[in-house]
């Protein structure tokens, strides 16, 4: 060692041990001293240390730290009934909302499926026709219910789209659509001019009056019905070029029956002219068409017959086969040789003026009615024999029976033109359809007498009232009295001046009905 190395002084250490640390002046703790046991010793604490006011103590039951001079170490007090209450609701109300998230998801799912389900395949599919021909559709507006209040709506403009159809030789195209739908449509010539406007049963009384080409829009309808709601829109050009056509309502028919007749693809209000060997009548402009009720007499020969129509320069035929009627025989025996029988044959003369009356409306609608109830004496078209010798009869039983026959040859009957009945007198008589009297009189041999125009020259007669109940000009219903019987009633129809079966048109039956 150096004299100059200066020698430390007497710590109180010896050598080879470790310096004390020494302790600073007035007592202050060194730095290590004041730091706390936990950060000298990688923050664990001395064993049997108690924590500092501002250390936190973990709590066993939460394992949250809590500050002991704040908790409260006393045992809690019971909650009362309302905490208990509010608690017990806080819960029930986070469930129910809970449930009813829930259920938002599941029928907010479920209406979307629904939704999505409902496509254009789930739209009416429609079948409308123009004229025979399938039309398609250019456009739709459609609103379809998916679920209680939900629908969902489909639509599309018809824009330019034109279906072109084949060419149309009817005066009147018939427009097919599906039941219970109604439509609106407009027909426009080809220089764009509206020549309709209107509904689908407007259009029944419509006829175009000239060839050429026509473009039609036409909307329709679904029913109010159903659940879906909407319409189709159809947008067609056709070229029309109408040739007139002969439809009878039967080719072959019976002595004493109505031929009815129907004239289409007439152009324009030329009047068309009715030509056939059983009889002369006139055609009648009904409801935009031309129509007419050939009558068959109950003696026409049997055999073919033509009827032709002839219009604009143009004629059609149609042919017909008449057929005769079974025979039926009668015979009246009197003293006399007259019948027992009211009979009523050729019309006087100041009766012939009804023959011409010819209305252009068709009263009538559906079958017509029986008008009397009662025995029937004689028949429509019976041949009856009122002084032919009953080789039965014991006044006769002398006569050889090849003189009573030879006899009996030699008679000629007499054909009934009406029905002939026997009834309570005081029977009501009613009107068989609806018409107009057009005679209400008392002539001669016939008695009170009542006729009833019906349309078209078709008329039912009544002879031998015992009251009329109608005077010439009134309107009748179906079923309305016009008067009551005194025993015995005749009843006829004509179609112009021929006598025809009235019991065809009493049930419904024949040409009337076309």
């Amino acid at each position: 060692m150096n004299k100059d190395e200066k020698q430390p002084e007497n710590s109180g250490v010896q050598p080879g041990q470790a310096p004390e640390e020494t302790q600073p002046e007035n007592g202050a703790q060194t730095a290590e001293e004041a730091a706390p046991a936990s950060e000298q010793e990688g923050g664990e604490e001395a064993p049997g240390e108690e924590p500092t006011e501002d250390e936190e103590t973990l709590d066993p039951e939460d394992g949250e730290y809590f500050d002991e001079e704040e908790y409260d170490w006393e045992e809690d007090e019971p909650l009362s009934f309302g905490a208990r209450l509010f608690s017990a609701s806080t819960s029930l109300l986070r469930w129910i909302v809970l449930v009813a998230v829930l259920l938002a998801l599941i029928l907010g799912g479920t209406f979307f499926s629904m939704y999505r389900s409902v496509s254009l395949s789930s739209l009416p599919q429609y079948e409308v026709s123009w004229a025979g021909q399938t039309l398609e559709s250019a456009g739709y507006d459609w609103s379809v219910p998916v679920m209680g209040f939900l629908h969902r709506d489909f639509s599309k403009k018809a824009g330019s789209s034109w279906q072109d159809l084949e060419l149309v030789s009817e005066s009147h195209p018939e427009l097919a659509l599906p039941e219970y739908t109604t439509a609106e449509l407009t027909i426009q010539n080809e220089a764009g001019e509206a020549l309709f406007e209107g509904d689908a049963a407007a259009y029944n009384d419509f006829h175009f009056s000239e060839n050429g080409a026509y473009s039609v829009i036409l909307t329709v309808n679904s029913p109010e019905s159903t659940g879906a709601q909407g319409s189709y829109t159809y947008q067609f050009n056709f070229q029309l070029e109408a040739q007139p056509r002969l439809v009878l309502s039967d080719t072959g028919v019976a002595q004493g029956s109505v031929i009815g007749v129907r004239l289409e693809g007439v152009l324009g209000d030329m009047v068309p002219a009715l030509t056939t060997e059983l009889a002369e009548i006139p055609f009648t402009q009904y409801q935009g068409e031309w129509v007419a009720f050939v009558p068959v007499d109950y003696n026409q020969m049997a055999g073919e017959y033509t009827i032709s129509a002839t219009v604009n320069g143009q004629t059609v035929t149609e042919t017909v086969q008449v057929y005769g009627r079974q025979r039926r025989e009668l015979d009246t025996y009197t003293i006399d040789g007259t019948s027992a029988i009211p009979y009523v044959g050729a019309l006087p003369k100041n009766m012939d003026f009804l023959w011409e009356i010819n209305d252009p409306d068709i009263y009538w609608d559906g079958s017509f009615i029986q008008p009397v109830e009662g025995k029937i004496l004689r028949d429509y078209a019976v041949l009856e024999y009122t002084d032919r010798l009953d080789p039965t009869d014991p006044l006769n039983a002398a006569i050889p029976l090849d003189q009573i026959a030879a006899y009996n040859a030699n008679i000629a009957p007499r054909r009934s033109i009406n029905v002939t009945m026997a009834t309570t007198t005081g029977s009501p008589v009613v009107a068989p359809a609806a018409g107009r009297v057009v005679y209400a009189q008392t002539n001669g041999s016939l008695g009170r007498v009542v006729v009833i125009e019906h349309g078209c020259g078709v008329k039912s007669l009544f002879y031998l009232l015992g009251r009329r109940d109608v005077d010439e000009g009134d309107f009748v219903t179906q079923g309305q009295q016009i008067g009551t019987t005194q025993g015995h009633v005749i009843c006829e129809m004509r179609v112009g001046d021929i006598p025809v079966n009235p019991w065809d048109a009493w049930r419904g039956a024949g040409g009337l009905f076309f």
